[in-house]
């Protein structure tokens, strides 16, 4: 039933920009414990058995914080504050070390120790030091961080590498890895001219090659959620306040710093619509030729990140550089603690078979090593959410010449709905005019998520009735597929700009119910797949080649094939300015080839069975966090909330996506010394159903840090949304509020709005 909405409510204070994409705000903050205060075994989440690595904290003790002297030209020198862990034998023999470093702005210590912890310890216990650095602007650290991935960023470390190489206690070879932000970082500092000789090999977990068409802001030319969202969830965390415990009475002066020069992102990311050199500057995939040392890449199929895997064996292999690559089932995790399963013994495999080779030069096991490319093959499933959830399937075996074993099967377009080995010897037309509000069954966070187990998409096929779609006859064999299905389409369109959502499903023979595989956005301002040089939607029938996201599938016997198309997709894709009618020709039309799915058809090799036998029942193991990071009091358990209801907004219907990340709020100990931690984050997208410049982002943050005499407090806004103008132009607005408290005395406040063109999107 819909519920009412005054207009105040809708466009009042409270309210800003929405989704969170690969680095989920509440994510990086303290998460729920999945393993128990107690020292019992912990819940995997998986149906997996689990263990925990044996790791004391007399053999690897709380890390030590450092500090590191960084310079940028024009700027006064800065402090970049870390820690590291360390193998006590080795320090107290004098011993120097290899290290391993990783460079983010998601709070080393509140925000990230507990999964830190889960990890580094074991590298640490097997003879490496680990350091984690807050960049500038974050956490400890001073000055600013006025965007992702700057010039200044990298500068800054690729001195602290030279620097940590040079400590007397390191051995001078570096490792450089992380997730998300700090894999991306890692890969952009093997490529740069300046690259440390230091730097021997990195690990890029759930990181782009590419900031453009595969990170959190455009896919495929059309822009997503995430350009709004993420912007809006760094306003949230980025402003909390360094600790006195570590940086002294100089925390005011530094957080108030902090406050002063921070800025909304979304102004440089909504200005650069088109890909521009603002995206392909730093974007690893225009120039692999650089990067020198060796690279293990690996993410997984729930997550946004999978294409760049494939990229960098493929184009790293090519230049016979050492690269190893990694695709499973997993969402935006590490292998070892990744949802849906199965999981992998990744920790120890990643010490003995890439770090001891690249670091301390030892000849890993050639029978226990994983190929250059290993790749999970997930087969057909129903679209259920479970709460331990293990995917059917199994390993398989490739490398960077894949793409030439891989054979084509075509499902042309035809009538009656249908796809069928043979074209159509005439053409048929389908319409589909944009329903606003199509989309809310492909979850958000299932594309750039953490990925837990709300976050699978469900059952498609509400989505697909209201969209172009074509079924292929019931298969009559199993169908296995590895690599980026294409699509071929003749399509037609009222408006100079839309973008088209194409979905490849597959429907069960038991219940009817659409399983998603894989999808792409795509812009048809690019239909001649020039991201950089836009033009407006052609008149008449015109054809685009699109590949989808790369997939990993075996397409069961009995089950249909699905493919799907609307100009729309709510709220993943930010919809068109201007409602578009699209019309998609199945046959020959006007001399172009036809409509079809073109699939990528893998054949069994023989190495699949020793990868599949390496890794079947494989055990996963993480040290036990709470060694370093000891839950001392609970007061409100972490919890997530997701709500899709029908809404009502000056009589103009709609629909409102509502989402809370609850972190909880608890007490901890060890390294954080009684630091309580508290904080959630609302996110909202809405758009009424016949009104595209309706579509808004709206957020809200709160933080609370507390210790004995000491309470912050950090409460953000954000909103985004479109306008048309007087003069007929479109625009983005957007407004960023920033409040913090000092024992709920005001402290320090920033506002922010603008506006920003809107030319392409």
């Amino acid at each position: 039933m819909a519920s009412s909405i005054n207009r105040r409510d809708f466009l009042g204070a409270a309210t800003g920009a929405a989704l969170v994409p690969p680095c989920l705000m509440s994510r990086f903050w303290l998460p729920p414990r999945s393993v128990p205060s107690g020292g019992g075994q912990p819940s995997d989440g998986c149906d997996q058995r689990v263990e925990y690595l044996p790791v004391t904290l007399d053999e690897v003790p709380f890390p030590r914080d450092i500090a590191f002297t960084v310079r940028y030209p024009s700027s006064r020198p800065i402090t970049l504050r870390a820690h590291y862990w360390y193998p006590a034998d080795a320090l107290r023999s004098g011993r120097a070390c290899p290290a391993i470093v990783e460079f983010n702005p998601y709070r080393r210590r509140d925000g990230t120790l507990y999964a830190d912890s889960m990890m580094y310890p074991w590298f640490a216990r097997n003879g490496y030091l680990c350091f984690r650095v807050d960049l500038q602007g974050s956490g400890d650290s001073e000055g600013t961080l006025t965007d992702e991935y700057s010039e200044e960023e990298l500068s800054y470390c690729v001195q602290v590498i030279e620097q940590i190489a040079r400590l007397p206690f390191c051995d001078g070879n570096v490792g450089m890895m992380g997730k998300s932000w700090s894999a991306i970082n890692s890969l952009m500092v093997a490529a740069r001219e300046d690259c440390p000789s230091a730097l021997k090999a990195i690990v890029v977990c759930c990181g782009t090659d590419d900031r453009y068409n595969d990170d959190v802001h455009y896919m495929g030319g059309a822009m997503m959620q995430d350009n709004v969202g993420w912007p809006s969830s760094i306003w949230g965390w980025l402003p909390a306040p360094p600790d006195p415990r570590t940086v002294g009475r100089q925390w005011k002066e530094i957080w108030r710093e902090r406050i002063r020069d921070m800025s909304f992102w979304f102004e440089q990311w909504g200005s650069h619509q088109t890909r521009d050199s603002y995206w392909s500057a730093t974007s690893v995939r225009d120039h692999y030729d650089r990067v020198r040392v060796p690279v293990f890449i690996l993410s997984g199929w729930q997550d946004g990140y999978k294409n760049p895997v494939e990229r960098a064996v493929r184009a790293l292999g090519e230049l016979g550089r050492p690269v190893s690559g990694l695709l499973g089932p997993w969402g935006h995790k590490y292998p070892f603690n990744g949802y849906p399963g199965p999981r992998i013994d990744w920790l120890r495999y990643v010490v003995t078979h890439w770090w001891d080779r690249w670091l301390k030069g030892e000849h890993p096991d050639p029978d226990t090593s994983w190929p250059q490319l290993t790749v999970w093959l997930g087969e057909s499933r129903e679209p259920d959410r479970l709460p331990d959830y293990t995917e059917k399937g199994k390993w398989v075996a490739e490398d960077h010449c894949w793409a030439d074993r891989v054979r084509e099967q075509a499902f042309f377009l035809t009538t009656n709905q249908l796809m069928s080995p043979h074209p159509a010897s005439v053409s048929h037309a389908y319409i589909s005019a944009s329903d606003l509000t199509l989309g809310t069954t492909l979850l958000e966070t299932s594309s750039f998520g953490e990925c837990s187990n709300d976050d699978l998409p469900g059952d498609q096929n509400r989505d697909d009735h209201r969209s172009i779609f074509f079924d292929s006859a019931p298969l009559d064999r199993d169908l296995e597929c590895f690599g980026y299905p294409l699509t071929r389409l003749n399509l037609e369109c009222d408006r100079p700009l839309a973008s088209v959502a194409i979905r490849l499903s597959e429907i069960s023979p038991q219940t009817g119910a659409s399983h998603l595989v894989t999808y792409r956005f795509f812009n048809l301002c690019y239909n001649d797949n020039d991201m950089a040089h836009p033009r407006p939607v052609p008149s008449g029938v015109f054809s685009v080649e699109v590949p989808l996201n790369i997939m990993g599938h075996v397409f069961k016997r009995g089950w249909k094939i699905r493919l799907s198309v609307s100009p729309s997709f709510f709220p993943t894709m930010w919809q068109s300015p201007e409602i578009p009618t699209v019309k998609l020709h199945t046959g020959p039309v006007d001399d172009l080839p036809p409509s079809a799915l073109v699939l990528p058809v893998r054949a069994p090799r023989p190495q699949d069975a020793r990868i599949q036998a390496l890794l079947v029942g494989s055990q996963t193991a993480y040290v036990n966090p709470e060694l370093y990071v000891p839950t001392l009091k609970t007061i409100r358990e972490a919890s997530d909330q997701r709500s899709v209801e029908r809404v009502v907004v000056q009589g103009k219907p709609g629909v409102l996506v509502h989402k809370v990340f609850d972190s909880g709020s608890a007490v901890y100990g060890g390294v954080l010394d009684d630091l309580l931690v508290d904080q959630t984050a609302e996110e909202n997208f809405q758009i009424l159903d016949c009104d595209p410049l309706s579509a808004t982002g709206f957020t809200r943050s709160t933080t609370q840090l507390q210790r004995a005499d000491w309470k912050v407090r950090v409460v953000t806004h954000t909103r985004v949304h479109s306008e048309k103008t007087a003069s007929g132009r479109f625009v983005f607005r957007y407004e960023a509020d920033l409040h913090t408290f000092i024992a709920d005395e005001p402290f320090e406040e920033k506002h922010i709005r603008g506006t920003i063109p809107r030319r392409w999107v």
